[in-house]
């Protein structure tokens, strides 16, 4: 495994050594393996700022609002974050694909809060194979384990 330090440390996560990293000037970032038909992780992080100070639990809050995921599925994780999970199916030039989520959102007090959104997309003909399996547990543990830098970027 090999750490990736997304824009300099925003969110600090691992990713099989071998996958290639790409950055959008002023977006996201990619990371596949350079082998015909993998899927491809992205990741883009938004910080969005409160009115009013953010209460202890914004960070669970802020995924049980979203319509895209459902209530159930959001977690607290130990370090103060929140996680949660979604697959949608869709297709993409006559292909079928699956989209694999996550979701963490991280609260930097007193009144923002980042949420990193994690997809993994493989085409819809390999999301119950073993390999695609085994992709998704081990991206869904290192999303898990995320870290963010502690205060927010100039």
């Amino acid at each position: 495994m090999k750490e990736i330090k997304y824009r300099g440390g925003l969110v600090t996560f691992s990713i099989p050594k071998h996958w290639v990293e790409e950055y959008e000037t002023d977006g996201g970032g990619m990371f596949y393996e350079d082998a015909p038909n993998s899927g491809t992780l992205r990741l883009n992080v938004i910080t969005a700022k409160s009115p009013k100070p953010l209460s202890a639990d914004a960070a669970y809050e802020e995924l049980v609002a979203m319509k895209s995921i459902n209530g159930k599925n959001v977690q607290h994780l130990a370090n103060g974050n929140a996680f949660a999970t979604a697959i949608h199916h869709a297709t993409e030039q006559g292909q079928g694909i699956t989209l694999f989520w996550w979701y963490v959102t991280n609260p930097v007090p007193p009144n923002h809060i980042r949420m990193a959104n994690f997809s993994y997309t493989v085409l819809a003909t390999q999301e119950n194979s073993e390999q695609t399996h085994r992709e998704v547990q081990l991206l869904t543990e290192s999303i898990k384990n995320a870290a963010f830098h502690p205060t927010l970027g100039q």
